[in-house]
């Protein structure tokens, strides 16, 4: 007999695990959700109900309710997705080709959304681990914060681009910061490089040659005036050090 209520037990936990595939653990927080998409047509969105994945045809509209699981992001070279622990079992969020972090906009992972509800569509199983995928990309969200006493609705058609486009643009002006900044960082190696302090100049295109053991005066080639070590410089540079043009060279 004990045997027997062992294999039971066992069983009972196979059955378990494998719950995020068959019947959903409780009803969504909402029957249906209406809403009007970007073309102007109504799209009205279920709490699904089936006991396996199996019955839920691909393209159903649905709603599911949980939280995502931003150490669960996956991509597989066309679109970004993420884990989404929800009332119907282990899901998978598809965003598109937009990324986990302009889904962090709407749903930020500090704590401060405690619920998040989407409605999107039923799109298959996600070939790298057979779990169920709902894309939102074109749906809709409604994010619960405890503290505004509500849900907010987000048009993820909408929002999704906009926070997108916001990090690229982030990204694009960093980007750029650090390339002005190693070409800056080059531009002084350059003088350094030469025992020559930098400074801010505009390029001429004119070259002269200056002084590096005293002197105030820039000319017009090196054998000038007795110099040591002098150095060919352009002539902005040689003017924003404050030397002036010799009188013997030019």
């Amino acid at each position: 007999m004990k045997l027997k209520a062992r294999v039971f037990s066992c069983l009972l936990a196979l059955t378990l695990g494998l719950s995020g595939l068959c019947a959903p653990a409780s009803a969504a927080k909402y029957s249906n959700l209406t809403f009007t998409d970007k073309a102007g047509n109504q799209v009205t969105y279920l709490d699904q109900q089936y006991q396996d994945i199996a019955e839920l045809p691909i393209g159903t509209q649905i709603i599911l309710t949980g939280m995502p699981d931003y150490n669960a992001a996956y991509s597989d070279g066309t679109y970004n997705y993420v884990g989404f622990n929800t009332d119907k079992g282990t899901w998978y969020i598809r965003l598109g080709s937009y990324s986990v972090d302009a889904l962090k906009e709407i749903v930020p992972d500090d704590g401060s959304i405690t619920e998040f509800t989407a409605c999107g569509t039923y799109v298959g199983l996600l070939a790298a681990n057979n779990l169920p995928v709902v894309d939102i990309a074109a749906g809709q969200a409604l994010v619960f914060n405890e503290q505004a006493g509500g849900d907010a609705v987000h048009t993820l058609a909408d929002d999704l681009p906009y926070y997108q486009k916001q990090i690229d643009d982030a990204r694009a002006a960093q980007a750029a910061a650090e390339a002005a900044a190693a070409a800056q960082a080059a531009k002084e190696a350059e003088f350094t490089s030469r025992g020559l302090p930098y400074v801010e100049y505009t390029p001429t295109g004119r070259t002269v040659w200056i002084p590096t053991h005293g002197g105030t005066k820039y000319h017009s080639h090196s054998g000038c005036s007795n110099m040591i070590n002098p150095q060919k410089v352009d002539l902005g540079y040689a003017e924003a050090r404050g030397f002036g043009a010799c009188k013997r060279c030019y």
